[in-house]
Parts: C-alpha cells; sequence; structure tokens
C-alpha cells in the first residue's frame, strides 16, 4: 500500500526494516525480563507496530508536503515528531489502566503496547527519520 501511496521502494523498504526492528526490540525486551507472551500480548504487539507504521507515515508526508519546501528538514522533521509524541501520549494514557488496573490477559496487551510504542518513538522512529531525511534529500 506504502509503495502505491509513495511510488518509491526506497521509502518502502525502510519501512519494512524499521518494522522488523521493532517486533525483535520488543521481543528481546519480553525475553529480557521473561516475559509470556500469549495471544492478547501478541495483539498489543500487533497494536505497537501499527502505530509505528502510522508514525511512519507521518514523518514521511511531513518531510515531503510540498507546502513545506521552504521548511528545512530540522523543522519538517520536528514537525512530524511533534504529531508523533502526542500520539505516543495519547496511546500510553489509554494503555496504562490496562496495563495496573487490568485483570489477567488485558494486562499483557497493555504491557506490550506501552513497551511497543516507547521502543518506537524513542529508538526507530528518530533512527527512521534519519534514514528518510538521507533517501529525500533534494
Amino acid at each position: 500500500v506504502m509503495f502505491a501511496r509513495y511510488k518509491r521502494i526506497g521509502i518502502v523498504i525502510p519501512v519494512l526494516i524499521t518494522m522488523i526492528s521493532e517486533i525483535i526490540i520488543i521481543l528481546g525486551f519480553a525475553a529480557l525480563i521473561q516475559w509470556n507472551l500469549d495471544l492478547v500480548s501478541i495483539a498489543g504487539i500487533i497494536a505497537a507496530v501499527g502505530t509505528g507504521v502510522d508514525a511512519q507515515i507521518v514523518i514521511v508526508d511531513e518531510t515531503i508536503r510540498k507546502e513545506s519546501r521552504e521548511l528545512k528538514w530540522k523543522a519538517k522533521l520536528k514537525n512530524a515528531f511533534f504529531i508523533i509524541f502526542s500520539a505516543y501520549a495519547v496511546t500510553t494514557v489509554a494503555m496504562i489502566p490496562l496495563w495496573y488496573a487490568g485483570a489477567g490477559l488485558v494486562r499483557g496487551l497493555g504491557f506490550t503496547t506501552i513497551v511497543g510504542i516507547t521502543a518506537g518513538v524513542f529508538i526507530t522512529r528518530p533512527a527512521f527519520g534519519s534514514i528518510i531525511e538521507k533517501i529525500l534529500q533534494e
């Protein structure tokens, strides 16, 4: 779908690599703390990866937006990261009650989603922003 939208494989491949990296980071963290993944936890991973791809689309759209040609790369990425941090805050606030007050399976959804979006926002999004900056430089 992203290839149909942007018509550049150079944008799609970094998205796929970042998505796979995010899954590896989440699974590595779960293994580190010996978290047993169940079906709902896997749904949390899928939700976190979906949020990550959405953030990557925001980064690409903000950097190639025609109205912002006069803006520098740093300003474009700053605009994109403001949107991403806002979405991160809303999702985290929504998942905290599931993690703390949730019982049984719902707790795993909250935990893995929070871990996934946190890793995405602080590790994979800045890396993706740097990659896209290099790919799309004019």
